[in-house]
């Protein structure tokens, strides 16, 4: 607040804070209006499992790496067209990533972009081969299921601020606490 006249336009402080929800602003973190292409979603998805899995930076193309990025795309992509991105937020795609595959895979198919990145998952499924799609989701609904909290969730559904900090007409300053 000190330096607050040396910012141009009007600068914005926003908390985000795991552990102290009375201090913490909410973010969604999957803001749809900031997925243009489902090459957004792929990189969020890379992104996020990375920062989860920090072994998979070496292990980049390998199948059981690039099979739970192309699964957790393919639910945030699905989140961002469903009913204009309603429900397109992290905990939403934590708790569809644990549907049954039935379930799942045809409401997946409901939208035309993700069908290529179900395909070969659908595919299994269909073919049986229940040892390697169960390898391939695990990948990815194993880290995820560790960020499932209430907190999270609460934070994580809001709009408060956007992480669209180096906007020049409205710089932000993000503080990221627990």
């Amino acid at each position: 607040q000190q330096y607050q006249d040396k910012y141009p336009g009007e600068a914005g402080f926003y908390n985000i804070n795991f552990s102290d929800l009375t201090r913490s602003h909410r973010c969604n973190l999957l803001d749809p209006e900031g997925l243009e292409w489902i090459s957004d979603a792929l990189g969020v998805s890379r992104a996020l499992l990375y920062s989860l899995n920090k072994t998979w930076m070496q292990r980049q193309g390998e199948f059981f790496v690039e099979s739970p990025i192309n699964f957790l795309a393919a639910l945030i992509w699905f989140l961002k067209k469903y009913e204009n991105g309603k429900y397109c937020t992290l905990p939403h795609v934590i708790e569809l990533a644990q549907v049954d595959y039935e379930q799942l895979f045809s409401v997946l198919n409901l939208e035309s972009e993700v069908r290529g990145l179900i395909g070969p998952f659908m595919e299994a499924y269909r073919d049986g081969i229940m040892d390697m799609l169960d390898s391939q989701v695990a990948s990815a609904r194993v880290p995820l299921g560790r960020l499932a909290s209430p907190d999270l969730y609460y934070v994580l559904t809001g709009n408060d601020c956007t992480l669209d900090i180096n906007d020049p007409a409205a710089p932000k300053i993000l503080c990221l606490g627990g």
